[in-house]
């Protein structure tokens, strides 16, 4: 009896070549090599799913203006096709091996028999070699693919959803008085100061002393600067506690496969570093620290790894949890209009939102929020959020050009900012389906021996620096050289109405 050659050795062999050639080209340059990091399981990618819908996430791809991923999906169905008939060839070496070790028992030339149980086991060894490097292969293939969108996604421009505290036609009809005052957006008449001219003026931002101590997009918040920003983290904290979310105080330091696996990339697609890399002096290599940190741009990032390897029973969801941190931006931008004063910069204040929901499941509960449903509440507590403050704002429902890998769908709410002239992002909400989960083994019991993978929601419950831009600039009183404080903020200031010059 002879050891049979796998059928699929020579088109595992060519499709190794081609994605070799493929690999070195620039257009897959950041394609990643590095083994996976011990801390974080391998993901489960939904393979099967993508080998059945290649189509749509082609399109997903080609919307995200990812063409160099696009032309990889079929490559992945081939490589998983391949892959899968190595298996077979696998299944029937081993099978071989267990009838001829059965017949070793009683056989009178065992000598012959130990040789074809070698020459298997040799035979058997190449295969398993095979698979594994096919299915590293489709891994980093599959860690490229962004999530899908849905069918009534905007594909190119964000769609406006509805605008959000307009202001009065007549600016006459605006009474301005302490107990009421509204800013109306008619500037034309006067000199608009921006957030800084403001700030400087009052006492309570220090960008020049913040520049000489850490650099450019970085700031000193003073005095009742500094209450603003603690009275808007309350705010937004109060209105999310009272809507059934649970507070969280998260780290903002994490292992980098963990921001890795909820979407966030060291670079951007312009190849512009986003993220801060720690490396930790005097580290033990073999500690698996070495390198391997980074400061978290949200909360999103801690609040999602919180549930790594997690099974959340379907009767305790919607989970919805409610974090406050630092945040870290590395890609504070050139300097121009839009990185002026606090608008854009490297370290911030942030409160985000985040929820787990099940998977779309006929067997679970009645009335279990699905994530299209958990989306719409996030945005309606974001509007919430920002309509309380009265501050003028627009909904978008934002294009699938827009999205970041792990979106599914994404709302933004933009804030009109007179100092820049234009509207500002103040709050994103997004619906990421299984994207983070299947990354992070986040799962759901739907029933005692049934487990889905989760589909996870973020969501902006206050991005503190650009607010208090919006408040500076739309509740600046030109003849009182003082900002009104929205009603909602006054119990943090002692019952204060407006923050002077100190």
């Amino acid at each position: 009896m002879q050891a049979p050659m796998p059928r699929s050795a020579q088109c595992a062999q060519q499709l190794r070549s081609r994605y070799r050639h493929m690999t070195s080209s620039s257009r897959l340059r950041n394609i990643s090599s590095q083994r996976q990091p011990s801390a974080l399981a391998v993901p489960h990618y939904n393979i099967k799913h993508l080998v059945a819908n290649q189509d749509l996430y082609v399109t997903s791809c080609n919307v995200r203006r990812l063409p160099h991923v696009a032309d990889t999906i079929p490559l992945i169905a081939e490589l998983y096709a391949t892959a899968n008939a190595l298996r077979r060839d696998r299944t029937a070496v081993y099978t071989q091996r267990k009838t001829l070790q059965t017949e070793l028992r009683a056989a009178k030339d065992k000598i012959s028999i130990l040789e074809q149980l070698g020459k298997l086991k040799d035979a058997g060894n190449v295969v398993d070699v095979q698979i594994e490097d096919l299915e590293g292969k489709i891994r980093e293939y599959m860690d490229q693919v962004p999530n899908l969108i849905p069918d009534n996604c905007p594909r190119e421009e964000e769609v406006v959803v509805k605008y959000l505290c307009l202001p009065p036609s007549d600016p006459a009809e605006v009474k301005r008085t302490d107990d009421e005052f509204v800013q109306a957006l008619d500037y034309q008449d006067k000199t608009v100061l921006d957030h800084v001219d403001i700030g400087v003026q009052l006492g309570i931002i220090d960008l020049t002393t913040a520049s000489k101590i850490s650099g450019h997009a970085f700031y000193y918040l003073l005095g009742d600067g500094a209450v603003l920003e603690q009275a808007l983290v309350q705010y937004a904290l109060e209105k999310a506690r009272r809507r059934g979310f649970k507070m969280m105080i998260p780290p903002s330091i994490v292992r980098r496969e963990f921001a890795h696996a909820c979407g966030f990339r060291p670079r951007d697609t312009n190849g512009e570093q986003q993220i801060y890399n720690i490396t930790v002096a005097g580290a033990d290599p073999d500690s698996g620290d070495e390198g391997r940190l980074c400061l978290t741009g949200t909360a999103e990032i801690p609040l999602a790894a919180w549930a790594t390897d997690r099974s959340f029973d379907i009767s305790e969801c919607p989970v919805k949890m409610v974090g406050v941190s630092r945040s870290y931006r590395a890609e504070a931008g050139s300097r121009g209009r839009d990185t002026k004063g606090i608008y854009r910069v490297h370290e911030f204040t942030k409160v985000e939102l985040f929820a787990w929901v099940p998977a779309p499941n006929e067997d679970a509960p009645k009335g279990t929020p699905t994530s299209d449903h958990m989306l719409e509440e996030l945005r309606e507590l974001q509007e919430d959020i920002i309509s309380g403050l009265g501050l003028h704002a627009r909904v978008l429902d934002m294009p699938g050009s827009d999205l970041g890998a792990s979106a599914y769908r994404k709302y933004d709410i933009e804030v009109w900012m007179p100092g820049r002239q234009n509207w500002g992002e103040v709050t994103s909400a997004s619906n990421c389906t299984d994207y983070q989960s299947r990354r992070l083994h986040t799962r759901v019991k739907v029933e005692a021996k049934s487990l889905a993978y989760a589909h996870t929601l973020n969501g902006t419950a206050m991005a503190v620096p650009r607010v208090i831009v919006a408040i500076l600039e739309n509740y600046y009183d030109h003849e009182r050289k003082a900002v009104w404080i929205p009603k909602p903020l006054r119990k943090y200031f002692d019952g204060r109405a407006w923050i002077e010059r100190q």
